[in-house]
């Protein structure tokens, strides 16, 4: 009778020590299941602009403008609501800046992107001449895509600013038949990925003070972070 004792206790034990087990490796998995799977930010040919986001199976999202920080938050619940599926907000630049923070309730960071552009409200006739439209894509796989139009005769160069650590598109008055454009970006690990469109205004714009010489206008300028930099942007640059 002892023995069949000890042997019952001795099973209870590997029981509870096997469910603790399988606990600690099942409940960090169903607790960092990040609640975005993707986003899509763009701005159309009128200077409009807007974000797309896909989420998986099974969360519910809340909008807040919290307007002393200027930011447009979206909270992500996990939730029973339904399944997968994309959702759209328009956005409206105040002042020259324009926020938007994923607040992901289910993992310990928060995705942003950060624009710096011209209000289309305040600049009417004023409108960048060379960039038509662009949009800035988050991947799964980690990555961006970056892709953008321009207007017809704008020459394109790409280049990587080591010193600044931007990736500068640079746009240029010059006769070339191609306006579209695509590229794949890859963010380092901890660090904030920054894009920059370098305008080259010639002496024909308004915006240049003399004949023949070229001004500089980096707008729009783009932040985006996953979350894991720790830093708190207030500016693109």
């Amino acid at each position: 009778m002892k023995s069949l004792k000890l042997f019952i206790l001795a099973l209870l034990t590997t029981f509870a020590f096997s469910s603790c087990s399988n606990n600690e490796t099942l409940l960090p998995e169903a607790e960092s299941a990040k609640l975005l799977k993707s986003y899509k930010i763009k701005r159309d040919a009128k200077g409009a602009y807007s974000i797309d986001y896909d989420l998986p199976d099974n969360v519910r999202t809340e909008r807040i403008l919290n307007d002393k920080k200027n930011v447009s938050e979206v909270y992500l619940y996990a939730s029973e609501e339904g399944v997968s599926r994309k959702e759209s907000q328009d956005l409206v630049i105040d002042g020259n800046t324009l926020k938007v923070s994923f607040v992901d309730t289910n993992v310990n960071n928060n995705p942003y992107l950060l624009i710096e552009d011209d209000n289309i409200s305040l600049a009417k006739g004023k409108k960048e001449e060379m960039l038509s439209e662009y949009s800035v894509s988050s991947n799964e796989d980690g990555t961006f895509t970056l892709d953008f139009e321009v207007n017809k005769n704008v020459k394109v160069d790409f280049v990587y600013n080591d010193d600044k650590e931007i990736h500068e598109v640079h746009l240029e008055a010059g006769k070339t038949s191609k306006t579209t454009y695509s590229t794949t970006l890859t963010k380092e690990e901890r660090k904030v990925l920054r894009i920059d469109f370098v305008n080259h205004i010639n002496a024909q714009s308004k915006s240049a003070s003399k004949e023949g010489e070229l001004t500089v206008r980096r707008k729009p300028r783009v932040a985006v972070d996953n979350g894991e930099s720790g830093e708190n942007q207030t500016t693109a640059g």
